[in-house]
């Protein structure tokens, strides 16, 4: 009796929560706007166009007492949610771009107080199951006590000449530009002319640096006013993808500091975020795979649950995902630690690598699980594995300023070493046949190897020549041989007369426009 009367408890209880999940979470937030963007997400990322991170936390509590009040459960689960979100945030947040080759985790007073700094978020949309887990989807701003810490400078110049242009709308949708808390607009000859400094610091804090659109139909005239001044970006700053290089009659007027800059009527359009889609790899991956044609790593998990015999088929399915992905991360873990960065180091020789892995394993993407029929489960997870050693002591500032890039017309550099089984590496480099480093990690820009990486790989000539990474008339060598290094490639002798050219190309070098055909090769 005593028994029946707990399990029947346990049922109303779980009931209740069902019940709850299913009609409080519509009231509250269904027609928020945060709610709708709620269902743009994956697992987490940053949605520039609403200056904020968006991320989701999930949480299973323990139902084993049979008399906690309901009230509490809920709250229980929320606050598990809420803080697992928070940790999200805080790993996404520091990988965010600030200016130039900057990212938050290059500040050590934001990391020591980052955590701080996520701890209001806005609860957009809640999903709750009948094992009283919950799945919290929250929105963390990038303004604020944030903007405040990152861009100390904010306000120092503020521009406020008077203009014939009531706003500026540049349009950056079909440039590989990275968002960036601060970008900044520079002319054809590198100068910076609009930067976080020329906005009112109020201005940076409650409304951000600028405005990131994905459509010109999203700049209202109550933005940039009724004479906007429109442009379209020109390519990319040579020291980081986060800056925009814009005409010379466009720059004059930038020059000129109007006040629509320091009013921070500055707005962007980009194209929209990419984001992994995995689906297709639920039954693709055995146990793990490094793809260095898209950059990414994938693991499977497995997962077994213990059942007390009284769950329904939908919690033990949850409980089964939920120790899959676990093991997943786990695995995928190992599987990043263990790429190789160069011919002697792997990723867990780099500390500085290490740290930032945490939070890619975090907000790993789930891809899908499978649940097979002696009650255990699999499960696919991945991550990128582009700027994992930006910050490492290989990496040089590629200091080149941004009118070196057209002194080529040559857009890029592919090397072609099929049929020499070379291995794919983080940090690879091309020497000349005496030796001589004609391309390698310390020529590139941090910003750009935080982004893209030092190199991006393609087992055929023919992919290799369609990639915008290397534009429309790259350079194409061949590579004689591995050399003793595994990471380095040595130029064919043949090729010795294309030297000239490749040291004309220090600007597109510094971008890292570099792809390496390969052998096909997966990594298991």
């Amino acid at each position: 009796m005593v028994m029946r009367s707990i399990f029947q408890r346990r049922m109303a209880v779980l009931f209740i929560l069902v019940l709850w999940g299913s009609i409080l979470p519509n009231h509250i937030w269904a027609e928020d706007a945060c709610g709708k963007l709620a269902d743009k997400i994956g697992h987490g990322g940053v949605l520039w166009t609403e200056n904020a991170i968006m991320v989701q936390g999930t949480s299973a509590p323990n139902l084993n007492d049979p008399y906690k009040a309901v009230s509490a459960i809920k709250r229980e689960s929320q606050r598990a949610a809420t803080l697992d979100a928070l940790r999200k945030a805080a790993g996404i947040l520091a990988g965010v771009s600030v200016e130039g080759d900057r990212i938050s985790a290059d500040n050590p007073q934001v990391i020591a107080q980052i955590r701080a700094y996520v701890q209001q978020p806005e609860i957009c949309k809640a999903k709750y199951y009948e094992d009283g887990g919950v799945d919290i989807v929250v929105m963390v701003p990038l303004i604020g006590r944030l903007t405040n810490a990152l861009l100390p400078s904010a306000g120092l110049s503020v521009a406020a000449a008077q203009s014939d242009y009531t706003g500026l709308v540049i349009d950056a949708s079909e440039l590989p530009f990275i968002p960036a808390i601060a970008p900044r607009l520079m002319g054809p000859d590198g100068e910076v002319l609009f930067s976080h400094e020329n906005v009112k610091k109020e201005i940076v804090a409650r409304a951000g640096v600028v405005k990131y659109v994905n459509s010109p139909k999203d700049v209202g005239g109550d933005f940039v006013g009724s004479r906007p001044l429109r442009v379209k970006a020109a390519r990319l700053g040579s020291l980081s993808p986060s800056d925009l290089v814009i005409g010379q009659s466009a720059s004059e007027i930038i020059l000129q500091a109007p006040f629509f800059l320091g009013e921070g009527r500055v707005a962007i359009i980009i194209a929209p975020v990419r984001r992994i889609q995995c689906s297709n790899m639920t039954g693709q991956i055995q146990i793990s795979k490094v793809d260095w044609e898209k950059r990414i790593a994938y693991a499977r998990g497995f997962g077994k649950a213990s059942f007390t015999g009284k769950e329904d088929n939908a919690v033990r399915l949850r409980m089964l995902e939920r120790a899959a992905e676990v093991d997943a991360q786990r695995r995928l873990l190992d599987v990043i630690l263990n790429i190789r960065i160069d011919g002697d180091r792997t990723l867990k020789d780099d500390s500085d690598a290490s740290r930032q892995i945490e939070g890619i394993i975090r907000n790993a993407v789930f891809c899908g699980a499978k649940y097979y029929r002696d009650g255990t489960a699999t499960a696919v997870v991945a991550a990128p594995i582009d700027g994992l050693i930006a910050k490492g002591s290989a990496m040089g500032r590629g200091g080149v300023a941004a009118k070196a890039i057209p002194d080529s017309h040559h857009t890029g550099l592919i090397i072609d070493a099929s049929g020499l089984n070379f291995k794919p590496f983080l940090a690879p480099s091309l020497v000349a046949p005496d030796n001589t480093e004609i391309y390698g990690p310390g020529m590139v820009s941090k910003g750009y190897a935080r982004q893209f990486g030092v190199a991006g790989y393609r087992s055929s000539m023919d992919e290799a020549l369609k990639d915008e990474r290397v534009g429309k008339s790259p350079v194409i060598v061949r590579a004689e041989e591995v050399s003793d290094n595994p990471a380095q490639l040595r130029l064919a002798l043949k090729d010795v007369d294309k030297l000239g050219q490749l040291k004309n190309m220090t600007g597109q070098l510094n971008q890292a426009r570099v792809i390496i055909v390969i052998n096909k090769i997966a990594e298991k």
